[in-house]
């Protein structure tokens, strides 16, 4: 019987990973949960627009209350961009073995533990180069092995770029299969949340043609138990799943395609019998449209871009990416690295608002639904 692990509360190198003591962890409660959450906020790419939006929303959310951000990042870089933005954020750098003590004396200085490497020279906004990636790619891993560790409660994420991220040798399609290998996952799950409507994929950052290759009865029949169990922790107490066919029409009785027939309906009906209120599939053009109305309460879709294109259209820039499968917490915004504009500085950061407002309702409401034994 397979069972998850759906926390919210609480390669070319990959094995350059730092891996902790997933299981261990899982059972280890973060020193300062009875006061108030520590949110890891992670900065991101250096070059791309995630330290703007990480204070511009910063900025917003002042003065800071119930919760206590710690940035991961470079401090060089922030104060830069803090001047640029002309902002009165005031920074802390942190000691990595006095975190306890630092916490409790921040007042309204924005803790930074600071990961930068290089000098600013190696800083230039909208350039995708391997010092970007391996900053990125740094501050995210040293905020999981904290979150791990009980130092911290819940991590907001930055954007982070693929192609930099491969310059400097880290071979991962992006910041959802870094948290499963550094937590020991075999894998995790996206769910897209904005407008009151959320979706979950069984597929992520793969070509179409891997997904025809890769899609199977199991693999969907894991992602609705997923989903499922993700939306009991998140209050909802009998969920409705409706889950997306793969070809147009839903396959139209197999005259568009057959796996409908043969892997989709099948991983539904497992999950019927397993007490899970799923339907489907249903035609991907429409699902949607059916969610809107309140129809579903979230959408199984088979694939990266039948879930992200609708979402996106509707509540781009105030959309959440909430990783599941993981455990710890973490949300993200629905943005990239923007490296087309990050030099302008003017960048909207309700989606970092959103993320940082996401971590800390989940962490409030949620709990270890399943051992990962």
């Amino acid at each position: 019987m397979l069972t998850y692990l759906v926390v919210f509360k609480a390669g070319a190198e990959t094995r350059e990973v730092q891996k902790p003591d997933a299981k261990r962890s899982l059972m280890k409660v973060p020193s300062f949960k009875e006061i108030f959450p520590v949110l890891a906020l992670t900065m991101g790419d250096p070059n791309g627009i995630g330290a703007e939006v990480m204070l511009r929303a910063l900025d917003h959310l002042s003065p800071i209350k119930a919760w206590q951000p710690l940035i991961f990042g470079d401090l060089q870089v922030l104060e830069e961009v803090r001047k640029r933005l002309q902002l009165d954020l005031v920074f802390s750098r942190i000691d990595l073995d006095e975190w306890s003590k630092s916490r409790k004396d921040q007042n309204s200085r924005i803790p930074v533990l600071d990961l930068g490497q290089q000098t600013l020279n190696d800083w230039e906004p909208g350039t995708c180069s391997s010092w970007g990636g391996d900053s990125a790619f740094r501050f995210l891993n040293k905020a999981i092995q904290w979150t791990l560790e009980g130092r911290i409660d819940a991590i907001v994420t930055a954007p982070l770029n693929k192609e930099a991220l491969k310059k400097a040798g880290h071979d991962f399609p992006g910041h959802t299969d870094i948290l499963a290998e550094v937590t020991g996952r075999s894998r995790a799950w996206m769910m897209l949340e904005c407008a009151g409507l959320r979706s979950v994929m069984v597929t992520l950052h793969i070509s179409l043609r891997e997904v025809l290759e890769q899609i199977s009865r199991p693999m969907i029949l894991e992602t609705i138990e997923v989903a499922h169990q993700a939306l009991l922790q998140m209050g909802l107490e009998n969920p409705r799943i409706g889950v997306a066919g793969l070809n147009p029409h839903a396959g139209e009785n197999g005259l568009f395609g057959d796996e409908e027939r043969l892997q989709i309906t099948p991983a539904i009906e497992d999950a019927l019998q397993k007490g899970i209120q799923v339907s489907g599939p249903f035609s991907p053009d429409t699902i949607f449209l059916r969610h809107r109305s309140g129809e579903f309460d979230v959408v199984v879709a088979m694939y990266h871009d039948q879930a992200l294109v609708p979402l996106k259209l509707m509540g781009f820039g105030k959309s959440v990416n909430i990783t599941l499968g993981l455990p710890l917490i973490r949300t993200s915004v629905d943005h990239g690295t923007a490296f087309d504009r990050a030099a302008s500085f003017n960048s909207d950061p309700s989606s970092m608002e959103a993320a940082i407002k996401a971590a800390i309702r989940l962490y409030g409401s949620s709990t270890v639904v399943a051992d990962p034994d």
